[in-house]
């Protein structure tokens, strides 16, 4: 059975994108096979990051204009036996105008996540969401099996996830926190402690701000970049608490 994975943002600036692009790439290096949906039609990102072709996406699917099988695109050599299979949330601007003066029937995500799960016959589908909630944030999150929100290591940010916390206690999926962006000698224990208080729900990981990311300027993903760094470990811990059930909270 696939496990979807959500991952969200309350507002943007957090890395979302990018840590969902080296979770992808660890878990299909691990051999299992992986579906990625970029939901986030306003501000994609994944097509830059996994270097797509031209080719049909999610926007054109909503629109009418393709199935959603045509929209995937395998990514090539270092995903492992399984695979990866990345959907772009649009090319060009056109698809936006339209889908933002028409609308699309909503109902068309769930089933279209449901049959590129089938199609590919997924061990693990993520969803990339827009920050802050919209039409397909919300879907995509009613679709989760875990919801993985992300958070910048500071106070402010902190405090503005709570709407999203909220919204996710009144959903049927596991949840887990990550924070990003932590400034060197952050004590780890506390912000640990401070966050399950805050939000009952287990920290997954804090991932520390990385120059050496930066400089890829999001054109490339940082565990296939550089696979030995100590960041790529903290990738491979947030994988571990996720797939661990017990370590994501319902409460």
């Amino acid at each position: 059975m696939t496990r979807t994975i959500v991952v969200h943002s309350h507002r943007g600036g957090t890395g979302k994108s990018s840590v969902l692009a080296n979770l992808a790439l660890l878990i299909a290096a691990g051999g299992r096979r992986v579906g990625v949906v970029d939901t986030d039609i306003q501000s994609p990102t994944l097509d830059l990051l996994f270097r797509l072709g031209p080719g049909p996406s999610l926007a054109d699917y909503l629109l009418g204009r393709c199935e959603i099988e045509a929209t995937a695109q395998q990514v090539g050599a270092g995903c492992g036996p399984g695979g990866l299979y990345v959907v772009p949330a649009r090319t060009g601007t056109a698809a936006l105008r339209e889908i933002m003066t028409s609308g699309y029937d909503v109902g068309l995500l769930p089933e279209g996540f449901d049959r590129l799960a089938r199609h590919h016959a997924l061990d693990v589908l993520l969803l990339d969401t827009h920050a802050g909630l919209n039409n397909e944030s919300v879907t995509a999150m009613a679709s989760a099996d875990v919801l993985m929100i992300m958070a910048r290591a500071d106070r402010i940010d902190l405090s503005g996830v709570e709407e999203t916390i909220a919204l996710a206690g009144r959903l049927t999926c596991r949840r887990a926190l990550v924070l990003s962006m932590a400034p060197e000698g952050i004590d780890r224990d506390a912000a640990r402690r401070r966050s399950e208080e805050v939000y009952r729900a287990p920290l997954a990981g804090i991932l520390p701000y990385s120059p050496e990311m930066a400089a890829l300027y999001g054109e490339r993903i940082f565990a296939e970049a550089h696979p030995d760094h100590p960041l790529v470990g903290e990738f491979r811990t947030i994988i571990s608490a996720l797939d661990a059930r017990d370590e994501v909270s319902r409460a």
